[in-house]
């Protein structure tokens, strides 16, 4: 059972990786769209 948790620590690992990427994209489009508001 050691390999089975090792590989759902690391999954989990991964996954939070993938959204801390996300919201820091996200953040960083957001800081983005107020320094550089729209021409319309």
């Amino acid at each position: 059972m050691n390999e089975l948790e090792l590989g759902l620590e690391l999954m989990g690992y991964g996954l939070a990786g993938v959204f801390i990427v996300l919201i820091l994209f996200f953040i960083v489009i957001k800081i983005l769209v107020k320094i550089f508001p729209s021409r319309e």
